[in-house]
C-alpha cells in the first residue's frame, strides 16, 4: 500500500467510476489501514517487464496496478472533478494499458533505490504532473451528491507542485527480498 505523507491516508481504487472527465474507474485516498482495495502491485512501464524482487531505482518508469481490478494507476489531460487539476483513474485490463499509466519514480531521502518505508514522489511520464493528494478537496453530499460511493474519501489527482502534497511512502502490504544479480530471475509462477 501506499500512504500519502500529508493525509496519512492510503492510495485506493475500486470499481466506481467518476461520474465526469474520462468517467474511467475512481481513485481516492482513504483513512483506513484494512481494506484491501487499497493494495497495489508495482511492474514495468508499459511494453516492459519488472520481475517480483527487482529493485525499483530512483528515476525508473513503473506502472502500479491495483490488485483487486487489475487495472493501472493512470493519468490523462482530462479534469480532476473537484480539484480541477488533472484527473488520476485506474486504466486498462489485466494490468494492459498504454503510456498514460507510466510513473517515474522519485526517491527521497538520497537513497538510490525505493526501500520500504521510504519516501518517494511518483511523476506522470506523459506530462510530468505528481501524484497528490490535498486533505481539503474531498468527496462529500454537496460535490459528489447524497448517495456518493466513495463520499469522506479524498481526491487524487496530478498537479505541478513537487511539494509536501505530492509525498507517499510504503506502508502495509507483501514486500519480495532483492533478487540475487548472480541468479537468473524465475518465470514461472
Amino acid at each position: 500500500k501506499l500512504k500519502h505523507i500529508a493525509t496519512k491516508r492510503r492510495l485506493h481504487s475500486h470499481s466506481v467510476q467518476l461520474g465526469s472527465g474520462s468517467k474511467q474507474q475512481s481513485v481516492t485516498a482513504i483513512k483506513s489501514r484494512d481494506d484491501t482495495n487499497s493494495l497495489w502491485k508495482i511492474t514495468g512501464a508499459h511494453g516492459t517487464t519488472c520481475p517480483s524482487g527487482t529493485p525499483v531505482k530512483n528515476g525508473q518508469k513503473v506502472r502500479l496496478m491495483h490488485i483487486n481490478t487489475k487495472k493501472n494507476l493512470h493519468s490523462h489531460l482530462f479534469t480532476a472533478p473537484i480539484s480541477k487539476q488533472q484527473e488520476v483513474s485506474c486504466f486498462g485490463e489485466d494490468g494492459r494499458g498504454d503510456t498514460g499509466d507510466n510513473w517515474i519514480v522519485e526517491v527521497l531521502d538520497n537513497n538510490q533505490s525505493w526501500m520500504r518505508g521510504k519516501k518517494i514522489r511518483l511523476k506522470h511520464v506523459d506530462t510530468g504532473k505528481y501524484l497528490r493528494a490535498q486533505q481539503s478537496v474531498d468527496f462529500n453530499a454537496q460535490n459528489c451528491g447524497q448517495a456518493c460511493p466513495i463520499a469522506g474519501q479524498l481526491e487524487v489527482h496530478a498537479g505541478a507542485g513537487a511539494d509536501d502534497e505530492s509525498v507517499w511512502k510504503t506502508a502495509e502490504g507483501v514486500y519480495f527480498p532483492a533478487l540475487d544479480p548472480h541468479v537468473a530471475p524465475r518465470t514461472e509462477l
